[in-house]
């Protein structure tokens, strides 16, 4: 989703939001200290709470921008494929790699899959979470574990069989493969 343009509006308007309501905090600090008779209160200061509310108005354009997405992604999911596989990642882990945090957080893993959740029970689906573990390092065509890679390597080849993998190819048809491994028979189909 594009909401570029409200995110930036809304990164001025909190560093605007943040100095005005210093300055205000130092004016009233300031009064306070002179023993003015009627000192302001931080709340009276119009030009900080004009900033609040913009910031405000702006993060909230960038949440029901990126929750308006994923529903409509989640729905076309839903409605194209029986069977969806997914990895269970643990997110709050992930957010821990301070080189990771904010595009996670603005990807909203969580609410997508709880939208994935309750949608695919909705529309009588099939959403199979998947252990995460040895996706990216297994080969997707032997097996083979070649180890654990920087996030900077997004294409390796097999040493065992020398087949040329994406990283988040192989991923992917590797989740495939444990979730038929674990019982269900994928039969994904286009409706």
């Amino acid at each position: 989703f594009d909401a570029s343009y409200f995110e930036k509006q809304s990164r001025i308007w909190q560093s605007k939001y943040s100095r005005r309501r210093h300055l205000a905090s130092l004016l009233c600090e300031q009064a306070k200290n002179q023993k003015v008779l009627n000192p302001k209160s931080l709340e009276s200061f119009s030009n900080w709470q004009r900033a609040r509310k913009l910031k405000a108005n702006y993060q909230k354009k960038v949440a029901n921008k990126r929750k308006d997405y994923l529903h409509k992604l989640t729905t076309h999911l839903v409605r194209q494929y029986d069977v969806i596989a997914i990895e269970d990642l643990k997110v709050k882990n992930l957010q821990k790699n301070h080189c990771l945090a904010k595009a996670i957080a603005n990807a909203s893993w969580s609410m997508f899959r709880q939208m994935l959740e309750y949608k695919c029970e909705r529309y009588g689906k099939e959403l199979i979470a998947v252990n995460p573990k040895n996706t990216s390092r297994i080969c997707s065509k032997c097996g083979f574990n070649s180890g654990a890679k920087p996030l900077e390597i997004r294409e390796w080849t097999c040493p065992n069989c020398q087949v040329h993998h994406d990283r988040d190819i192989n991923a992917a048809v590797n989740i495939l493969h444990k979730a038929t491994l674990n019982g269900q028979e994928l039969a994904v189909v286009n409706s």
